[in-house]
């Protein structure tokens, strides 16, 4: 056999282990981000079926954001020290045992127990090493076209999340979509098992493991996201009402929100962590994460980036659903269909940016600023739908596909930019990088929600008060009712006219009265809506100056493997 039959046949071995490896990854993390925004369309049938409230359901999913978030940072150094492919194994393996104790649970402790805390748990372990593993392997434009492959399937499992979880909601149980993990992170595994490396799997120091800085680590994201998940409900700077702990109340309504406290403390204990870093590495010892790494500035604006593309799309999808819900009385699985649209401009712009990028005609820093812009007029489009009188469409839904449209060719685009941050680092830094910016994405996603929800509420709030006080059907007793109405009813994120009627007749108002409060809150709910959707849209343009920091030419990324 001749030297070129010998690198013929390397080679066509090599592209076969890529393959091998690259589709069970790009499979499992079509289930990570499917099981993130499943379970939103399918709360009336867990509440029906294990007995329990609205907030023990929220709580479980918050919670479940909040594990992920706040362990990914100690996971990234999990798979640093012990191989990536071993934690990824190994979290697959947590993941499944909370698919099935979540199934299969009879109650709701079963689902913070199994979902919440054991499949956080599994995830914090699985996704950084999967994004390091294919950042190994992968290198130049199939790099490129890997990690933006992978933020497409990503896309795709978080857009078809609440269509296919409404589906098997609607037709078979909740229940389902995790024994749909189970099976699929099962196949995953014995693939992995059968597709063995080109060489043994890379393990780091054994020094030993930072566990102070691991609970700061936790302590301080855990808390950022709290505060986050916090803020619809008491209010960015007023609380709404009261916060009580153990039944003391530490934050009167009216008063100030314990959101910016709960900030505030989250990031002084991130300090502490930073400055504990910073002693290990100058002392020689093996720290959690080398905080040095963001002095890289392409990973800094990188990180920075992806964060704020997470956050503008997962405001926006967060309002649509509440205008549907509450204006049109759309379902779940209606909803799911109607969000359709951001799922085809995703699959339509994603294959053609990572060509471009990965063919070296498009920057990407032209890429990223070019995704923000899509993002910003999708933004607007769909905030000018929300008044249900602009088109006919909108009471099917088809007038909100344009701007969604628009939305999920910016999140197509967006996707470059994993390739971009991973390139960049050395190979002794990767796994801090991949840390470092998956707790940036979460931290993300989890402030777009707040802030979209935080907008609507205070502009809902105020239009209602002002339509109120404009109305000439009110009496003076029942304009000053409505702001206690409003107030509590704002909790919900918007009411609907049923709801807005009901609770108004439970205080004894009906008649005329009630008719022009429920107009008054249809109008003030839609205001409010495009006024939020507005408001993501100048944050995509934010997005935009960010992104234009990122420099023309990336650092060198990690070299091929031997």
């Amino acid at each position: 056999m001749s030297r070129r039959d010998g690198t013929e046949r390397a080679g066509r071995a090599r592209t076969l282990y890529l393959g091998t490896l690259f589709l069970p990854l790009a499979l499992q993390n079509f289930l990570l981000t499917y099981n993130s925004t499943a379970m939103n369309v399918a709360l009336s049938a867990i509440l029906d079926d294990l007995g329990t409230t609205l907030t023990g359901v929220q709580a479980a999913i918050s919670l479940y954001s909040l594990v992920v978030a706040a362990f990914l940072i100690t996971g990234s150094k999990l798979g640093a020290r012990h191989g990536h492919r071993r934690v990824f194994v190994l979290g697959a393996e947590v993941f499944v045992l909370g698919t099935l104790l979540t199934a299969l649970g009879p109650s709701l402790a079963y689902m913070l127990v199994g979902w919440s805390l054991v499949q956080g748990i599994g995830v914090a372990l699985m996704l950084p090493a999967l994004l390091s593993l294919i950042t190994r392997e992968f290198t130049g434009a199939d790099r490129t076209r890997a990690l933006s492959a992978l933020g497409t399937v990503g896309g795709i499992g978080a857009a078809v999340g609440p269509l296919l979880g409404g589906v098997f909601t609607h037709y078979v149980s909740w229940r389902a979509s995790f024994l749909m993990g189970t099976v699929i992170t099962t196949a995953v595994v014995l693939a992995l098992r059968r597709t063995p490396g080109p060489g043994p799997d890379r393990a780091g120091p054994r020094e030993p493991f930072d566990a102070a800085g691991s609970v700061l680590s936790a302590a301080g994201v855990g808390l950022l996201v709290v505060a986050t998940l916090f803020s619809g409900r008491y209010g960015l700077v007023r609380a709404r009402q009261d916060f009580e702990v153990f039944g003391h109340v530490l934050f009167h309504r009216g008063g100030p929100s314990p959101v910016p406290f709960l900030a505030g403390v989250g990031l002084v204990v991130l300090a502490v962590f930073a400055v504990r870093e910073r002693r290990l590495v100058r002392s020689g010892r093996d720290p959690l994460v080398r905080l040095s790494v963001l002095r890289n500035r392409t990973v800094r604006t990188g990180s920075e980036t992806q964060a704020m593309q997470y956050l503008v799309p997962n405001g926006i999808v967060f309002l649509v659903p509440v205008f549907l819900q509450t204006t049109l009385g759309f379902d779940a699985l209606w909803c799911g269909i109607t969000l359709v649209a951001t799922t085809l401009g995703l699959m339509t712009a994603a294959p053609v940016a990572a060509g471009l990028v990965g063919g070296g005609r498009v920057t990407h820093r032209a890429a990223q600023t070019g995704s923000f812009l899509l993002m910003a007029a999708g933004c607007v489009v769909i905030a000018a739908t929300f008044d249900p009188q602009v088109r006919d469409e909108t009471t099917t839904g088809l007038a909100f596909a344009p701007g969604l449209f628009l939305l999920g060719l910016g999140q197509g685009l967006a996707t470059t930019v994993t390739d971009l941050i991973q390139s960049a680092p050395s190979p002794e830094e990767l796994d801090d990088v991949t840390g470092l910016s998956r707790s940036g994405t979460y931290l993300g996603s989890s402030l777009g929600v707040a802030l979209a929800g935080a907008f609507m509420a205070v502009a809902l709030l105020h239009s209602f008060e002002a339509g109120a006080n404009d109305s000439t059907v009110l009496t003076p007793a029942q304009k000053q009712l409505v702001t206690r109405t409003v107030e509590e009813q704002v909790q919900l994120t918007a009411a609907s006219d049923d709801e807005i009627r009901a609770e108004l007749g439970s205080r004894g108002v009906t008649g005329a009265a009630a008719d022009e409060l429920v107009r008054i809150n249809a109008r003030a709910r839609e205001q409010a809506l495009a006024w939020a959707g507005g408001s993501m849209a100048v944050l995509a343009l934010c997005g935009c100056l960010v992104a234009g920091r990122i420099p023309r030419t990336r650092s060198p990324g990690p070299p091929p493997p031997e």
